[in-house]
């Protein structure tokens, strides 16, 4: 695990206390992993099948990926008539807000009496590979929790789902660097659909070099249209019904990719939220999931 702090390396500043936020982050999203090895490498058996499953969480020093091996055999210690299916993903390819625990009743496969925890990705990014062979593309994971672990230890698959929160997260964290053109980041992120705590919906595309335009709509009805031109500040152009407004945003935090003129603040938490907030109000945005969420495992 030596070059994990490298998935944070590229968001970088210079001074000494960003340095310092960094290399906290770095070496708790290293504990985390190495945690979640330590927790998601165990065996169990599915009596319905007859088979007994291996369950690993490796992370890959060499391409800064996580692999998840599930291996059944009719024994334990078996050396053929295996089954291999191995899954592949970087962590910033999963959506933190919609890890789920669900109970599971019944035995199928590698899915096993206890609870799943369910993971999606924001596109149908995690590589599935069966017995060697690479099959199509999914949008989600499963993890199986066995019974036995649930009754032994407590809250097994809440502690799980919890790390899993954190090492996502953590890898996905946006630091500033500097200036608004040297946070390449911001150019990057700002696309798509995002989603506030009301279920409104914020559209964001990118019109002239350096300028986006938001639309934010409730029920399909238009209720805010920004443009926000990132240059060395950031302008801020809010048109609503009931007034239109000019601002200027700059960046207010030696750590944090935060801008702000004490009206307005736009703080970037992450690829996937960011936090808006006007007049006192508080609105915390995040990137739209639209996967379907049913439980199934081919």
């Amino acid at each position: 695990m030596k070059n994990l702090i490298t998935l944070l390396v590229c968001f970088c500043l210079g001074s000494a206390i960003h340095a310092q936020s960094t290399y906290e982050d770095s070496t708790k999203l290293e504990s985390t992993i190495q945690w979640l090895e330590d927790r998601l490498t165990y065996n169990y058996y599915n009596e319905s099948d007859d088979e007994w499953w291996i369950n690993r969480f490796t992370f890959n020093d060499e391409s800064e990926t996580i692999t998840i091996k599930n291996i059944a055999s009719p024994h334990l210690e078996s050396v053929s008539d295996k089954t291999y299916l191995q899954l592949n993903f970087r962590l910033e390819e999963l959506n933190p807000f919609t890890i789920q625990i669900q109970k599971n009743n019944s035995n199928a496969g590698r899915l096993v009496k206890g609870k799943v925890i369910r993971v999606g990705a924001y596109d149908k990014s995690i590589k599935r590979v069966k017995n060697g062979r690479l099959s199509t593309n999914q949008s989600f994971i499963y993890i199986s929790i066995p019974a036995f672990l649930e009754d032994s230890l407590e809250n097994y698959s809440q502690n799980i789902a919890l790390k899993l929160e954190d090492a996502i997260k953590l890898s996905t964290k946006i630091y500033n660097k500097g200036t608004p053109e040297n946070n390449k980041v911001l150019k990057e992120m700002l696309f798509g659909q995002f989603t506030d705590e009301s279920g409104a919906k914020w559209s964001i595309q990118k019109v002239f070099e350096n300028t986006y335009e938001i639309r934010s709509s409730n029920n399909e009805t238009l209720t805010g249209l920004y443009f926000l031109t990132i240059g060395d500040s950031i302008q801020l152009n809010s048109i609503t019904a009931e007034s239109s407004s000019y601002q200027t945003l700059q960046l207010t935090n030696d750590s944090d990719l935060t801008f702000s003129n004490g009206t307005v603040s736009i703080q970037f938490i992450s690829w996937n939220e960011f936090l808006w907030t006007s007049e006192g109000k508080n609105t915390l945005l995040i990137r739209d999931w639209t996967a379907d969420s049913s439980l199934s495992d081919d």
